[in-house]
């Protein structure tokens, strides 16, 4: 599975060799992000590195062996999806936000079909400004929808399609790991920041409900 970028960038490619300033400009992409694609790419042998200063292109055998629609998302599984954030100043807000959009851009198996950054609101009784990014997605399997879904925290999802979805054996165990892995990393950080009589407090507080 590939990145959203990664796949900007193999179509770029194939219609010929480029340097990353090239790739930056003509995808209107961060620098650092492109660099960080092609590296991928480049441990992948899909992409290939020549001359000074640095030129990229496909390597040949990729080149010979697809064509430009083969860098289209694969159809998956579509969502709704509201992320939001939330600090102390305007500008810090906005930059998490475009923090957050930018590495969604990375991520393999997860394809943007369209996300807008809202305006940056302030709180009049906490002071605090908060925003969010309104997005439409598409997950070519369930294990980058899991991992969506832990590590970016929407405070909004819907399924927009398809009616019925099929998951072979392989995709379900990499999403239920995903999903483990992540909720004991939650659970080792809490138990981590809590006190001992907190923790015990805590405990007991969950016997309670386990019970009832």
């Amino acid at each position: 599975m590939f990145s959203d970028l990664e796949r900007k960038i193999g179509l770029a490619l194939y219609h010929g060799e480029k340097t990353p300033e090239e790739l930056a400009e003509e995808l209107n992409e961060d620098i650092r992000d492109v660099m960080d694609a092609l590296k991928k790419l480049i441990k992948l042998k899909i992409v290939v590195k020549e001359g000074y200063p640095p030129k990229y292109r496909l390597a040949d055998n990729i080149r010979e062996a697809i064509k430009p629609k083969d860098f289209e998302p694969v159809e998956g599984i579509n969502i709704y999806a509201v992320i939001e954030a939330q600090a102390i100043d305007e500008a810090l807000t906005k930059k998490a936000l475009e923090k957050i959009l930018r590495n969604l851009k990375k991520e393999s198996g997860v394809h943007i079909i369209s996300a807008e950054i809202s305006k940056i609101e302030q709180d009049e009784e906490s002071g605090l400004y908060s925003g969010y990014i309104e997005a439409k997605l598409s997950f070519e399997a369930f294990e980058p929808l899991m991992h969506f879904m832990f590590f970016y925290g929407p405070s909004v999802v819907e399924v927009l399609g398809p009616e019925k979805i099929v998951l072979d054996m392989g995709d379900l165990h990499r999403g239920l790991l995903e999903a483990a892995t992540m909720i004991n990393g939650y659970v080792h950080y809490i138990t981590r920041m809590m006190t001992k009589k907190e923790l015990q407090e805590f405990n007991k507080e969950l016997m309670k409900d386990l019970f009832k």
